[in-house]
């Protein structure tokens, strides 16, 4: 499986964050990070990172915080971790 990237027809600045935050995320967990997408959920989250594995859902979490963190932008990130089975069950 290939990286896949899929954009809206106006890229916000969210969407800029989301594809940086996708290549940290895949070089740091090469393998167990499928997808990395903005979306709207439910409960406020705004990206959803598909995963091979839900072992790894803490570690990922703890990742996202450090590139907010390095990248000034703490908060903006909210995600929401599933397993591929649970994504493709959507």
């Amino acid at each position: 499986m290939g990286l896949r990237v899929v954009l809206p027809r106006r890229i916000s600045s969210l969407d800029e964050i989301v594809m940086k935050l996708a290549g940290y995320l895949m070089k740091k967990f090469e393998g167990v990070i499928l997808y990395v997408e903005h979306f709207e959920g439910w409960d406020g989250s705004n990206v959803r990172i598909v995963v091979s594995d839900v072992g790894y859902a803490e570690e990922v979490i703890d990742a996202v915080f450090e590139f907010e963190k390095k990248h000034g932008i703490i908060g903006t990130i909210i995600p929401e971790i599933v397993s591929k089975d649970e994504h493709e069950l959507r």
